[in-house]
């Protein structure tokens, strides 16, 4: 199939270009819908559909280019929508460091989506809560995306991981956790995550930029 006829079906139905099964994710699938292509679970967006619009107006409301980030670190690398919106669509120079614990999504976002084009870019394949714990070094902004599908893994919402987060943070810095609430048992675990918060002493406020997600942005915090 040529570029020309693969660009234009993609705006009537989409065109599933690979599926892999992953041992930490399941089914991935990566489509090319609309002239993109985009990463998906069997039932959420990984990255490049409703994730990339989610975080572009996340990143809007809290004025993100007017931080003057210095470093900032993204648990949840995905194929890269947060990376594309950080360097092609706001054309910041931040380092990023992109932390991701499923070696095929870091595949299929080098192979399909271009990811080690970025300079200033360090892609880790470590689990987030264990590279918290090991790193030493200090963000000035911290980007939460941690699914299985639709779940975020209990132990990303518990007090000793946020705490590693909070430590990792500097003077100023700001932490964005992404979560979806779409059935009553996600609802009690952001919940819980908000309680958690306040136990360790945090302020934070919770957008809810579109459908189920819901997003908490954490700043200011008491230390």
């Amino acid at each position: 199939m040529n570029n020309l006829v693969q660009n234009f079906l993609s705006y009537i139905w989409g065109l599933r270009i690979d599926s892999l099964d992953s041992a930490l994710n399941g089914k991935l699938e990566v489509w090319y819908s609309r002239g993109k292509y985009k990463l998906d679970s069997e039932k959420a967006n990984y990255s490049f559909g409703a994730l990339h619009h989610l975080f572009q107006k996340i990143f809007s409301e809290i004025n993100l280019p007017e931080r003057n980030l210095g470093d900032l670190l993204l648990l949840g690398l995905g194929a890269g929508s947060i990376v594309s919106i950080l360097r092609n669509e706001l054309h910041l120079t931040t380092h990023i460091t992109g932390v991701d614990h499923d070696d095929l999504v870091i595949r299929l976002a080098k192979e399909y989506f271009g990811i080690d084009r970025y300079s200033g870019l360090t892609i880790i394949h470590e689990d987030a809560a264990v590279f918290v714990v090991k790193t030493d070094q200090k963000f000035d902004c911290i980007v939460i995306d941690l699914f299985h599908d639709c779940d975020v893994p209990d132990k990303f919402i518990q007090k000793s991981f946020l705490n590693h987060c909070f430590h990792h943070l500097s003077e100023k810095g700001i932490l964005i956790f992404n979560f979806i609430t779409a059935n009553i048992r996600q609802k009690e675990e952001f919940e819980e995550l908000k309680q958690n918060l306040i136990a360790l002493g945090k302020e934070f406020k919770v957008l809810e930029p579109m459908g189920d997600n819901r997003v908490i942005i954490a700043e200011d915090f008491l230390t």
